[in-house]
């Protein structure tokens, strides 16, 4: 009997502590806000892959948050940035310096990603919490690369003079020979693709209804193409037949700097290896539904 007693007293005391903890659970919620920080790229145009820090571009768009629970969230993003890439940047380079190719490229995403919080983000109105997260998903993106035209008088062809600094799309162009008569079967690159984005960051939250973050990702592409350069290089002749004076122009840039024409299929990029292109910014969001607290009636 003393032992029952004493059961049930214990039962009687942990009462209390069961109704604060049932306070800090967290019931699904949804957030939304702006994102805002800086974009960037590795290809054919960085060195060993790896990004130039200093050519990082603005970016920003905006984020969804569901809070399904303290350790997984759903996020929807629609995110813009640039990205670009010039081998002038390795000016010790020798074949860089010869090869001259350059490009810049605007990035529209949508992405659905899950984050796994690592610690459990309590944001109740009880808790204000924390939590690094992992996230990864599927991403839906837009790319276009496009070079600067830079006329040359007496070597470029005079048709071209009135296009004198215009930013020119590539891929129509075909630079590597995509769609011609001699390349037939290779097609040019989709600019709307599939990417596959993975990154880390941490939030907290500020109060009833705001939370702050940071995020960093990388974007793994199925392309080689962000940057229009992949392959080797093609006879002018046929590049030109295709698509005209500028497709030759911007296929071989060797000429801007006082350098010998590219051979027909040497080397132009490395097609072993995709490109990729990375996100990374500031979070702020607004709760606008759920994360009401949960308590006991007694």
């Amino acid at each position: 009997m003393k032992l029952k007693a004493l059961f049930a007293l214990l039962a009687i005391a942990t009462i209390p502590f069961q109704g604060f903890s049932e306070k800090a659970k967290k019931v699904s919620s949804l957030d939304f806000g702006p994102y805002i920080g800086g974009s960037n790229y590795f290809g054919d145009l960085t060195e060993d892959y790896q990004p130039l820090w200093n050519k990082t571009k603005l970016a920003g768009g905006l984020i969804c948050r569901y809070n399904y629970g303290p350790y997984l969230t759903f996020k929807g993003t629609a995110l813009y940035g640039q990205i670009q890439g010039s081998d002038k940047n390795f000016s010790n380079d020798a074949y860089r310096t010869r090869r001259n190719l350059s490009f810049k490229s605007d990035i529209v995403e949508f992405s659905i990603q899950g984050e796994w919080n690592i610690i459990g983000y309590e944001n109740t109105r009880t808790s204000y919490g924390w939590s690094p997260y992992l996230f990864g998903g599927i991403s839906v993106f837009r790319f276009n690369p496009k070079a600067q035209f830079n006329y040359i008088q007496g070597v470029s062809d005079p048709s071209l003079e009135s296009q004198n600094g215009q930013w020119i799309e590539l891929q129509p162009l075909g630079t590597e020979g995509q769609e011609t008569t001699k390349y037939n079967d290779k097609k040019r690159y989709a600019l709307t693709q599939v990417s596959i984005p993975l990154g880390a960051g941490c939030k907290w939250q500020l109060g009833d209804y705001w939370a702050i973050g940071f995020e960093f990702g990388v974007r793994k592409t199925f392309t080689d193409y962000l940057d229009d350069v992949s392959t080797i290089y093609v006879d002018p002749i046929i590049v030109g037949g295709a698509s005209g004076p500028m497709a030759n122009a911007l296929r071989d840039r060797s000429y801007e700097v006082n350098q010998a024409a590219f051979d027909n299929n040497e080397g132009r990029g490395n097609a072993s290896l995709k490109d990729w292109y990375m996100m990374g910014g500031l979070t702020l969001t607004y709760r606008i539904h759920g994360g009401r607290t949960q308590c006991f009636n007694f």
